[in-house]
């Protein structure tokens, strides 16, 4: 949704400790800045500061994520090949033969894969550190404004990416990459605070999917249209250089608006034990939490083994696609900005569908459903997108991509929050993270195995399924949604056709029982919505 400006009178927003947003720990009654955007009149996300950094904070990384992964990925590639001394243009009528030469060791085609190795790897070894950091000290807020301080300044020198400076860019993309998750990890332990109502949570995970998705959408077409029309789109390296730019000065002007003004402090949850240290108490935290939850929430168990198998693949899959593209169809860094620009239309009505399905079904059986999309277009671009001039193919094979990536993350941030247990939401975002993580460097090594070994990067593109299956099980195994949320002690409505939802302060959701409870200094209609 669009946010429109608000006017010069100031909101005063009463929170309620049962349904409405739970910033600062149920704080007093805040007084809104006279520039918080509104919708309709009313200030957004029902004028929870956290809720808008949330939002805002997302935009930011996925512009870089994007920005990386379109341009700045196929860009290295082929400067890899260049440095290799392979051929990088097809001789005229024929295709670009294939390149055996290595660098660094390893083939150009497994630069990118080997890269996310290293990530899934380093991101994961640092994710308990910042989860205890979390837990057991107050500088939440402090480490969050160092890291997207870091995070920003690393974007400025993969603006100069040439071919004299590619390898350097790659090891900085890297670092990027790592800090991003460290920044990931923090910005997560804000969800759960958000809200307890758990529709309206629903309906702020679908927001905060679509807000992001919508920003990659934009930012492409503007870097894709912006070339096109100076008839640059063909130059790789310029293409790079431009989104670079545009994601740098993103993040340079959202990230301190949403670390210094929306986000706030949080004291320690806990206390550190004494002779702890902090540097091994979340690698400590983390194995004993695992063991609480394996031996008395079953359900929980299964899903962070799902989330385990699906990340893994899901997150391959943009690099797996990237050098498939650029590899085998010979795509420039225009036509794959293309390809993942229909990838991210296909999501936004993936996150329409996601919130239809958990309405319709549940949050687990919706995530299921996203699940067997994904892996039937997966297993259809491993034997139909087969070469070079597909393109009609790939980019409907990219929409279908796009639709069931955006359903199946709108899912699991809702279901993150909801199936755990009360008083424990930060600690197990933290955990859940480290799930959609610890994995995350297989799926590249298979793939990296496969390439290097002179197998067809098809059958790399279909080893990806392996994981998202792996997945699927663990979500049958798992049970279902009522079942899990009984575990926890919290009842559910999804999949209760009785129960209704209303519609108020800035666009958000409240369950009609609360209806009545609700208290705002602005005078608002009330809307009926569909039955869930």
């Amino acid at each position: 949704m669009t946010a429109e400006p608000s006017s010069n009178a100031e909101v005063t927003v009463p929170y309620s400790v049962s349904a409405e947003p739970m910033f600062g720990h149920h704080s007093p009654p805040h007084q809104l800045p006279r520039c918080y955007p509104k919708w309709r009149g009313q200030p957004i996300y029902r004028g929870n500061p956290e809720g808008l950094g949330w939002a805002l904070d997302g935009v930011a990384r996925s512009v870089q994520f994007i920005g990386a992964g379109a341009f700045l990925s196929t860009t290295l590639l082929r400067l890899a090949k260049e440095a290799a001394g392979c051929e990088t243009e097809a001789p005229k009528g024929e295709m670009i033969p294939e390149c055996n030469e290595t660098i660094y060791g390893i083939k150009p085609s497994s630069l990118l894969t080997t890269y996310t190795m290293v990530v899934g790897v380093a991101s994961s070894a640092m994710l308990p550190l910042i989860g205890a950091v979390i837990d057991y000290t107050p500088h939440r807020l402090a480490v969050g404004r160092a890291v997207s301080f870091l995070y920003t300044v690393l974007i400025f020198p993969t603006i100069f990416l040439n071919d004299k400076t590619w390898f350097a860019v790659a090891v900085i993309q890297v670092v990027i990459s790592v800090v991003g998750w460290v920044q990931t990890s923090i910005t997560y332990a804000y969800l759960p605070e958000l809200t307890t109502d758990e529709l309206l949570l629903g309906e702020w995970t679908k927001s905060f999917t679509m807000t992001q998705f919508l920003s990659m959408v934009l930012y492409l077409a503007v870097i894709i249209g912006g070339l096109t029309v100076v008839g640059k789109s063909s130059d790789d390296v310029l293409t790079s250089q431009v989104a670079m730019i545009v994601a740098f000065v993103a993040n340079a002007t959202i990230l301190p608006v949403v670390w210094g003004c929306l986000f706030q402090k949080r004291q320690p949850l806990h206390s550190l034990p004494e002779g702890r240290s902090l540097w091994t108490q979340g690698f400590r935290q983390l194995w004993e939490t695992s063991k609480h939850i394996s031996k008395n929430y079953r359900s929980l168990k299964w899903f962070y083994i799902s989330i385990a198998f699906s990340d893994a693949g899901i997150q391959t899959l943009a690099t797996v696609a990237i050098t498939y593209l650029t590899d085998q169809l010979q795509f420039t860094a225009t036509e794959n900005g293309l390809a993942i620009l229909l990838m991210l239309c296909g999501s936004v009505p993936g996150a329409w569908i996601s919130n239809f399905a958990t309405r319709r079904f549940d949050p687990i059986r919706s995530s299921m459903m996203a699940l067997a999309l994904l892996i039937t277009a997966t297993a259809l671009v491993a034997i139909f997108v087969t070469g070079p001039g597909q393109y009609l193919r790939t980019y409907i094979m990219a929409f279908f991509w796009g639709t069931g990536v955006g359903w199946k993350w709108t899912c699991d941030r809702l279901t993150a929050s909801s199936v755990i247990p009360e008083g424990q939401d930060t600690e197990l975002m933290g955990v859940f993270l480290f799930a959609g993580q610890c994995l995350s460097w297989l799926p590249p090594l298979v793939f990296t195995a496969i390439n290097e070994a002179g197998v067809s990067q098809r059958v790399g593109v279909a080893s990806l399924n392996v994981w998202l299956v792996m997945s699927l099980m663990g979500y049958c195994i798992m049970g279902n949604y009522t079942t899990a949320r009984e575990q926890v002690n919290r009842a559910t409505v999804f999949g209760n056709k009785m129960s209704t939802v209303t519609l108020d302060v800035g666009g958000a959701f409240q369950s009609s029982a609360n209806a009545a409870k609700d208290t705002h200094t602005t005078n608002t209609s009330t809307n009926e919505m569909d039955n869930f």
